[in-house]
């Protein structure tokens, strides 16, 4: 293949991973190996969340391209498949056209129908209603609230809103639309129902990332998704406190109780986000099994430690070996497994309280609780790297050693 068609294909094949959210050190991985498969001397790859730049150099010549992200989105069906791809192109090392075919193949396939991830989103505040505590009723009035949320973010994303846009009228929409169940005396406390709602909004996931992002020396993409996750975070307190300012007091105080049936909620939320993330056949089940088993570990150990913190970290440790072990059996991404089987961890709700506190005032709260969310998220992160760099090492060894054997 030729050095201009090769540096076009593996630009293009970072360039979608990062579009369906790939870590950073698997984009830079994936298309590096490519590379050296098709003999490239050298190749250097820089990607951030937002842009991806590749540059090939063989016989003292030195090509480059660089793509911008406009959006992305979350698409793990598309990531296995992309995984896939650059398995074959290193196996097989197809020519240019070949190659090109079968990326255009992925992507042109199709993820789920909206309604089908509205219904997904509904699902998913149902569920963690339920999962923070709530009444059936909070869990029934809380899914026209989570598929709301995905018509708001439909209709305001046709004429080309502002992403923080689109995040506050999100909230605002969650907010009364929360109100009104309580001034028609369908529920009591809309703290519940805003919860479990606003996880579908809550940037969790993108801090939790970020701080492993850090945590393996990728800075500038984690200090990035700090920031957006922080401005997400700034739009849906924003959103719900504008409506709350008029019906103050009705906002109920929530938790996560400690019964096994929260581990049932917490499978039926990671199917849901799996919807959303279009997670398709038994990865979906096998993600939700992983969540369910998670927080049954997070329920035992934080219970039986001193802090909750060690136990967010040993239900971490759990889910990501989980993930290591089925990504390994079905050769797939780990990523597929461990996003939405992450989603019970991740701390949304500590996030939407240290943003209601700051836009109500009450400043020490506000860092008691902002630090607290901090906590939880850098020791998630801290634990997948982990696990991650734990099983990395210990395939590298056998690589070696299997290696040294037929050598």
């Amino acid at each position: 293949m030729e050095d201009k068609h090769l540096l076009q294909l593996v630009t293009d094949i970072g360039y979608e991973m990062l579009s369906c959210g790939s870590e950073i050190y698997r984009v830079e991985e994936t298309v590096k190996r490519i590379c050296a498969a098709y003999g490239c001397e050298q190749a250097e790859v820089f990607a951030i969340p937002s842009t991806i730049i590749v540059s090939i150099t063989r016989q003292e010549e030195t090509i480059t391209k660089t793509r911008r992200l406009s959006s992305k989105s979350t698409d793990l069906e598309k990531l296995a498949q992309l995984n896939q791809l650059s398995r074959r192109l290193c196996n097989s090392t197809p020519d240019d056209q070949q190659a090109k075919v079968l990326l255009e193949n992925i992507l042109r396939q199709k993820p789920y129908s909206f309604w089908l991830v509205a219904v997904g989103q509904g699902m998913a505040a149902l569920a963690f209603a339920l999962f923070f505590g709530g009444h059936w009723k909070d869990a029934v009035w809380a899914f026209p609230i989570g598929v709301m949320i995905k018509v708001t973010e439909y209709l305001l994303g046709k004429v080309k809103a502002n992403g923080f846009v689109i995040t506050v009228v999100s909230g605002g929409v969650s907010a009364l639309m929360a109100v009104l169940g309580v001034q028609i005396g369908f529920i009591q406390h809309i703290g519940h129902v805003l919860m479990g709602a606003i996880m579908n909004l809550v940037p969790g996931l993108m801090l939790t990332n970020a701080m492993r992002d850090i945590m393996a020396s990728d800075f500038i993409a984690g200090l990035m998704r700090i920031a957006e996750a922080v401005l997400v975070g700034a739009g849906i307190a924003v959103g719900v406190m504008i409506p709350m300012s008029v019906f103050d007091g009705l906002l109920g105080e929530s938790f996560v109780p400690s019964t096994l049936w929260t581990c049932l909620y917490a499978a039926a939320g990671v199917v849901a986000f799996g919807l959303i993330f279009n997670v398709k056949g038994k990865a979906l089940v096998y993600a939700a099994a992983g969540g369910a088993i998670s927080w049954f570990c997070y329920l035992l150990t934080a219970d039986l430690l001193t802090t909750d913190i060690l136990g967010y970290f040993c239900a971490t440790v759990a889910m990501s070996v989980y993930s290591e072990v089925f990504a390994r059996v079905k050769k797939c991404p780990v990523t597929v497994y461990l996003v939405p089987g992450l989603i019970p961890l991740v701390p949304g709700s500590g996030i939407y309280r240290t943003m209601q506190y700051f836009v109500s005032g009450q400043n020490d709260l506000f860092w008691q609780t902002g630090l607290y969310t901090l906590e939880i998220a850098a020791v998630i992160g801290f634990a997948m790297i982990c696990v991650s760099s734990i099983v990395r090492m210990i395939f590298t060894g056998l690589s070696i050693r299997q290696r040294r054997k037929t050598a």
